[in-house]
């Protein structure tokens, strides 16, 4: 458990037995982040700050949808931040529990999300800290780690087009598949979180200091709302190149098919004519005793040959 009071004259650590009476002051903003959370530390969120215990079954299990919901004296967000591992997406949960003078994080491991807001308080120019604007930038940071997910699986999307058009295999339609899995897992946990502005734009709603932070806000909005239209976008192209795939794998199998046919044609000519010696005639021409007679028929099958690919070469077939 870290604990930073955040005051005018700058930010300082403190201790878990302080906490009741800085909540209890007005003299700066607590920021709380739990790494866990232990049964210690589940009993100061009961007991110190007062967090409903359905918050507290939803921090103990996680894989909840991003959400927000409104409590008498504090809000509760889930967040999804994104990651990406060898096998895929990886998404975590970061909780987060908003009072007047306090911000509340949860997580069950290290936080890249968290490491970066430290990051950028350290560069802020913000004359205060208070716990609407720490809320803005756990916000803020989620949304934009989407983005450079979304810039990789567009140059990969790209990159298939290109392949389906040249070289289509069947290692190229598992990778559309597997983006297609991709985009629908970011649109499931994006499209709630795009929701949640429903609540947070709110004026009457406690807790964020509107006034200073609706311009943020819209701005996080507008990132989601822009991250749904790629969302979207890749989706379509995805789709539509899985339906070039299957095109471009048909008119191979044509092309193929129609080869076979040229193939079939010409040996079924020259099958003709080795087998006309094959006949039980006693008189043939050229004479079976002819020294020229082998040279014939194979001048036969030669030029019948020549003409078939002619004729097919005509037809587009090969």
């Amino acid at each position: 458990m870290r604990i930073t009071v955040f005051h005018a004259q700058g930010a300082q650590e403190a201790q878990p037995a302080h906490l009741n009476t800085l909540l209890a002051s007005s003299l700066g903003t607590i920021w709380v982040d739990i790494t866990g959370p232990s049964e210690e530390e589940v009993r100061i969120l009961e007991e110190v700050f007062h967090v409903h215990p359905l918050a507290i079954e939803d921090t103990r299990n996680q894989r909840q949808r991003p959400k927000v919901e409104e409590y008498p004296d504090h809000l509760f967000l889930i967040l999804s931040p994104i990651g990406e591992e060898q096998d895929g997406l990886v998404f975590r949960q970061l909780d987060v529990f908003v009072g007047r003078n306090f911000i509340v994080t949860v997580h069950p491991a290290r936080e890249e999300v968290i490491e970066e807001v430290w990051n950028r308080i350290a560069h802020s120019t913000a004359p205060s800290v208070s716990a609407g604007y720490l809320a803005y930038l756990l916000l803020d940071v989620t949304v934009d780690g989407y983005f450079p997910i979304l810039d990789r699986i567009e140059e990969e999307i790209e990159e298939l087009e290109d392949v389906v058009l040249t070289r289509p295999s069947g290692e190229s339609l598992s990778r559309l598949f597997r983006l297609k899995r991709m985009l629908l897992e970011v649109r499931r946990v994006v499209a709630p979180q795009r929701d949640m502005f429903n609540i947070l734009t709110r004026r009457d709603l406690p807790f964020l200091n509107h006034d200073s932070l609706q311009f943020y806000l819209r701005d996080i909005y507008d990132h989601l709302l822009r991250i749904m239209d790629m969302l979207d976008t890749f989706r379509d192209i995805v789709t539509s190149a899985v339906e070039l795939y299957m095109s471009a794998v048909s008119n191979r199998l044509n092309q193929v098919v129609n080869r076979l046919t040229v193939l079939t044609v010409i040996i079924g000519a020259l099958a003709v004519i080795t087998g006309f010696y094959g006949m039980n005639f006693e008189r043939t021409w050229p004479p079976f005793g002819a020294s020229w007679g082998v040279l014939f028929a194979l001048g036969s099958m030669g030029i019948v040959t020549a003409i078939l690919l002619v004729v097919f070469r005509c037809l587009g077939w090969y």
